[in-house]
Protein backbone atom coordinates (compact mmCIF):
# COMPACT_ATOMS: atom_id res chain seq x y z
CA UNK A 1 0.00 0.00 0.00
CA UNK A 2 1.68 3.55 -0.98
CA UNK A 3 2.68 5.34 1.92
CA UNK A 4 2.24 9.04 2.50
CA UNK A 5 5.99 11.49 2.82
CA UNK A 6 4.70 12.92 6.09
CA UNK A 7 4.84 8.73 7.70
CA UNK A 8 8.78 8.76 6.01
CA UNK A 9 11.07 7.98 9.11
CA UNK A 10 15.29 8.99 8.34
CA UNK A 11 16.46 5.70 7.50
CA UNK A 12 13.74 4.14 5.76
CA UNK A 13 13.99 1.81 3.08
CA UNK A 14 11.70 2.89 0.38
CA UNK A 15 11.04 2.33 -2.85
CA UNK A 16 9.11 3.18 -5.85
CA UNK A 17 6.99 1.35 -9.29
CA UNK A 18 9.10 1.28 -12.41
CA UNK A 19 7.96 -0.13 -15.65
CA UNK A 20 4.21 -0.50 -15.09
CA UNK A 21 5.43 -2.11 -11.59
CA UNK A 22 7.65 -4.80 -13.77
CA UNK A 23 10.38 -3.62 -10.93
CA UNK A 24 11.00 -1.19 -8.21
CA UNK A 25 13.99 1.36 -7.72
CA UNK A 26 15.00 1.52 -3.93
CA UNK A 27 16.76 4.12 -1.45
CA UNK A 28 17.66 5.05 2.01
CA UNK A 29 15.42 7.94 2.70
CA UNK A 30 17.41 10.60 4.99
CA UNK A 31 15.08 13.68 5.93
CA UNK A 32 17.27 16.98 6.07
CA UNK A 33 19.91 17.16 3.82
CA UNK A 34 22.94 19.20 2.37
CA UNK A 35 22.99 18.36 -1.66
CA UNK A 36 25.19 20.38 -4.32
CA UNK A 37 23.56 21.43 -7.61
CA UNK A 38 25.00 21.23 -10.88
CA UNK A 39 26.05 24.86 -10.45
CA UNK A 40 28.23 24.08 -7.03
CA UNK A 41 25.07 25.89 -4.97
CA UNK A 42 25.06 24.35 -1.61
CA UNK A 43 20.88 24.00 -0.57
CA UNK A 44 19.34 22.27 2.34
CA UNK A 45 16.54 20.02 1.03
CA UNK A 46 14.10 18.52 3.56
CA UNK A 47 12.83 15.27 1.81
CA UNK A 48 16.35 13.77 0.70
CA UNK A 49 17.13 10.03 -0.25
CA UNK A 50 20.35 8.35 -1.06
CA UNK A 51 20.05 5.98 -3.86
CA UNK A 52 22.14 3.60 -6.42
CA UNK A 53 21.92 4.99 -9.70
CA UNK A 54 22.49 2.77 -13.01
CA UNK A 55 22.75 4.10 -16.98
CA UNK A 56 19.44 5.56 -17.69
CA UNK A 57 17.55 5.20 -15.08
CA UNK A 58 16.14 8.55 -14.94
CA UNK A 59 13.22 9.94 -17.53
CA UNK A 60 14.65 13.54 -16.49
CA UNK A 61 16.79 15.77 -19.14
CA UNK A 62 17.18 18.91 -16.75
CA UNK A 63 18.67 18.89 -13.48
CA UNK A 64 16.26 19.54 -10.75
CA UNK A 65 15.63 22.19 -9.63
CA UNK A 66 14.78 21.83 -6.29
CA UNK A 67 18.34 19.04 -5.57
CA UNK A 68 19.96 19.53 -8.68
CA UNK A 69 20.11 16.06 -9.38
CA UNK A 70 21.14 14.97 -13.39
CA UNK A 71 19.58 11.94 -14.83
CA UNK A 72 23.05 11.38 -16.60
CA UNK A 73 24.42 11.32 -13.14
CA UNK A 74 25.77 7.71 -12.20
CA UNK A 75 26.73 5.56 -8.85
CA UNK A 76 25.34 6.44 -5.36
CA UNK A 77 23.71 10.29 -5.62
CA UNK A 78 21.59 12.36 -3.37
CA UNK A 79 18.09 13.19 -4.58
CA UNK A 80 14.55 15.12 -3.65
CA UNK A 81 12.09 12.54 -2.87
CA UNK A 82 10.36 14.35 -6.05
CA UNK A 83 13.71 12.88 -8.33
CA UNK A 84 13.93 9.16 -6.49
CA UNK A 85 9.72 8.77 -6.91
CA UNK A 86 10.03 9.85 -10.47
CA UNK A 87 5.99 10.46 -10.58
CA UNK A 88 5.43 7.13 -8.86
CA UNK A 89 3.71 5.62 -5.61
CA UNK A 90 5.89 5.68 -2.61
CA UNK A 91 6.58 2.21 -0.75
CA UNK A 92 8.30 1.51 2.71
CA UNK A 93 10.82 -1.64 2.58
CA UNK A 94 9.64 -3.96 5.86
CA UNK A 95 12.02 -6.15 7.66
CA UNK A 96 12.21 -8.61 10.02
CA UNK A 97 9.13 -10.38 8.48
CA UNK A 98 8.34 -13.91 9.02
CA UNK A 99 8.72 -16.46 6.78
CA UNK A 100 5.26 -17.17 6.90
CA UNK A 101 3.95 -14.19 5.95
CA UNK A 102 7.26 -13.47 3.07
CA UNK A 103 5.45 -16.38 1.51
CA UNK A 104 2.22 -13.90 0.50
CA UNK A 105 4.49 -10.91 -0.33
CA UNK A 106 5.99 -9.78 -3.73
CA UNK A 107 9.30 -10.00 -3.89
CA UNK A 108 11.58 -6.80 -3.60
CA UNK A 109 9.11 -5.52 -0.94
CA UNK A 110 10.23 -7.41 2.73
CA UNK A 111 13.15 -9.33 3.94
CA UNK A 112 13.34 -11.67 7.01
CA UNK A 113 16.23 -9.99 8.18
CA UNK A 114 16.24 -7.10 10.93
CA UNK A 115 16.85 -3.75 10.13
CA UNK A 116 20.25 -1.99 12.05
CA UNK A 117 19.91 1.04 14.43
CA UNK A 118 18.70 4.18 12.39
CA UNK A 119 22.20 5.72 12.78
CA UNK A 120 24.19 2.66 11.09
CA UNK A 121 21.46 2.77 8.48
CA UNK A 122 22.07 6.15 7.51
CA UNK A 123 26.32 6.46 8.21
CA UNK A 124 26.12 3.23 5.48
CA UNK A 125 24.51 5.30 3.24
CA UNK A 126 26.45 8.40 3.70
CA UNK A 127 29.79 6.83 3.53
CA UNK A 128 28.56 5.41 -0.01
CA UNK A 129 27.79 8.70 -1.05
CA UNK A 130 30.86 10.39 0.06
CA UNK A 131 33.30 7.77 -1.37
CA UNK A 132 30.58 8.11 -4.50
CA UNK A 133 31.11 4.08 -4.80
CA UNK A 134 29.36 0.70 -4.01
CA UNK A 135 31.38 -2.04 -4.72
CA UNK A 136 31.37 -3.13 -8.17
CA UNK A 137 29.78 -1.26 -10.90
CA UNK A 138 26.06 -1.57 -11.25
CA UNK A 139 24.49 -4.72 -12.48
CA UNK A 140 20.32 -4.58 -12.59
CA UNK A 141 20.89 -8.32 -11.57
CA UNK A 142 23.36 -8.46 -9.13
CA UNK A 143 24.47 -4.87 -7.52
CA UNK A 144 21.43 -2.75 -8.21
CA UNK A 145 19.65 -0.05 -5.71
CA UNK A 146 17.56 -3.04 -3.87
CA UNK A 147 21.60 -4.28 -3.20
CA UNK A 148 22.38 -0.83 -1.64
CA UNK A 149 19.39 -0.24 0.17
CA UNK A 150 19.27 -3.84 1.58
CA UNK A 151 23.32 -3.49 2.75
CA UNK A 152 22.90 0.13 4.55
CA UNK A 153 19.55 -1.92 6.22
CA UNK A 154 20.77 -4.91 7.45
CA UNK A 155 24.78 -4.86 7.04
CA UNK A 156 24.42 -7.24 4.16
CA UNK A 157 23.25 -6.74 -0.06
CA UNK A 158 20.38 -8.94 -1.28
CA UNK A 159 18.66 -8.78 -4.23
CA UNK A 160 14.78 -9.81 -3.22
CA UNK A 161 13.71 -9.25 -6.69
CA UNK A 162 15.87 -11.14 -8.50
CA UNK A 163 16.16 -13.89 -6.57
CA UNK A 164 12.26 -14.00 -5.79
CA UNK A 165 11.49 -13.93 -9.96
CA UNK A 166 13.94 -16.69 -10.55
CA UNK A 167 14.28 -19.19 -7.48
CA UNK A 168 11.31 -18.66 -5.28
CA UNK A 169 10.41 -15.94 -2.35
CA UNK A 170 11.65 -18.47 0.40
CA UNK A 171 14.97 -20.11 1.79
CA UNK A 172 15.47 -22.14 -1.27
CA UNK A 173 15.17 -18.74 -3.19
CA UNK A 174 17.96 -16.83 -1.35
CA UNK A 175 20.19 -19.96 -1.55
CA UNK A 176 20.02 -20.16 -4.78
CA UNK A 177 20.82 -16.34 -5.57
CA UNK A 178 23.40 -16.65 -3.76
CA UNK A 179 25.23 -18.98 -5.28
CA UNK A 180 24.48 -17.46 -8.94
CA UNK A 181 25.68 -14.36 -7.25
CA UNK A 182 28.65 -15.96 -6.38
CA UNK A 183 29.66 -17.82 -9.17
CA UNK A 184 28.90 -14.47 -11.37
CA UNK A 185 31.30 -12.74 -9.06
CA UNK A 186 33.81 -15.25 -8.99
CA UNK A 187 33.87 -15.13 -13.69
CA UNK A 188 33.16 -11.21 -14.11
CA UNK A 189 35.57 -8.81 -12.98
CA UNK A 190 32.40 -6.24 -12.59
Amino acid sequence: MPKRRDSLRPGDHIYSDRCLRVYFHHGIYVGKATVTNSSNVVKEINDAVIHFMGVGKSSSKLPCETCGHNSRTIGVVITCLDCFLEGQSLYVYKYDVPYLKLRFKRSGTCSVNPSRPVDEVLKTALDYLKDQNFGKKYNFFFNNCEDFATRCKTGEAMNNQFSGLLFGFSLPGVLGYRATKGIYEAITDD
